[in-house]
């Protein structure tokens, strides 16, 4: 059985990774927004950074996962995880975690998604209440 504290250094890259999840989608969130608000075209690079990223960020947190739960994933798993997430993310949680657990974890998820999303409306109404107010003086 292992220590409290063991467990605690497993899941801290996890929390990290989540915490980062969510605050990659508040600013890509952010910046489509006032990009629209401004009515301004995005850079072409944003969208395939964005998709990198939030692969890159999944990919780390399920290695970390199968490192603590001691579940052996391959490269060819990883590159898939990397490659798919939304099709292959799923089957990750469902089988590490069975049915229930995997629905939550899911859905703890989307979860961070709809409050980035949500925080990225406030952050952006604040800025353009805020360009309104500068800019009429």
């Amino acid at each position: 059985m292992p220590s409290l504290s063991s467990q605690y250094k497993d899941k801290l890259p996890q929390i990290g990774l989540a915490i980062l999840l969510g605050v990659v989608f508040l600013g890509e969130n952010v910046a489509v927004m006032l990009h629209a608000a401004r009515q301004l075209q995005q850079s072409p690079a944003s969208l395939p950074l964005y998709a990198i990223t939030t692969s890159t960020i999944l990919t780390l947190w399920v290695h970390h996962d199968s490192r603590s739960r001691s579940i052996s994933i391959g490269i060819d798993q990883a590159m898939y995880i990397f490659l798919a997430w939304p099709i292959t993310l799923p089957f990750y949680a469902f089988r590490s975690r069975g049915f229930r657990a995997g629905s939550l974890l899911l859905l703890f998820f989307v979860g961070i998604f709809i409050l980035a999303l949500i925080a990225a409306v406030i952050i952006s109404l604040g800025i353009s209440i805020g360009w309104a107010i500068v800019s009429t003086g």
